[in-house]
């Protein structure tokens, strides 16, 4: 929706269908990774949902009228689409001999990954795809750990994050 006709977004109401979900939710995943990669922030930092809702023009999880607005669901999805994104960043970051980036990615997602494990998701198609993170955190822990074999990294940089204990 354009900034500029405001209007727009709240007169302008949509059948609640899939492929408007989908469409919402890939925008905010777009901007949620170029967000991530350094394109509005600080680099690794993450929009919240007002935050995204502001770059795309829209209302966010509107309660009170029938409009176009960004869901909490499409924003969680688009979450989860970002893990995915960033599990292969890592590994493709290895490939180019980028050894730090899998460390911050490692740490980002572990901190999505518990956020996730405390909401009470139903079983719907959030609490599936919210499954999968778990082996997005399992395939960065081993790049990581790959690469800590390897030398490859400094172990100031890959140790455990303080209050960890390591037996």
């Amino acid at each position: 929706m354009d900034p500029r006709h405001p209007e727009l977004c709240e007169d302008f109401l949509l059948p609640n269908s899939e492929q408007y979900r989908t469409d919402g939710e890939g925008q905010c995943f777009a901007i949620l990774l170029c967000s991530w990669l350094g394109g509005w922030e600080a680099q690794g930092q993450l929009l919240t949902i007002e935050d995204v809702g502001r770059v795309m023009g829209i209302p966010v999880n509107l309660k009170d009228r029938d409009a176009f607005h960004l869901t909490i669901e499409e924003y969680l999805h688009a979450l989860i689409s970002l893990i995915d994104e960033l599990a292969r960043l890592a590994v493709n970051s290895v490939t180019l001999g980028d050894y730090r980036r899998p460390l911050q990615i490692s740490h980002f997602i572990k901190d999505l990954h518990a956020g996730f494990q405390i909401l009470s998701l139903k079983n719907d198609s959030l609490r599936k795809r919210s499954d999968s993170i778990k082996y997005n955190v399992k395939k960065v822990e081993d790049v990581v750990y790959d690469l800590s074999l390897r030398n490859l990294v400094s172990g100031a940089t890959s140790a455990p994050k303080e209050g960890w204990e390591i037996t």
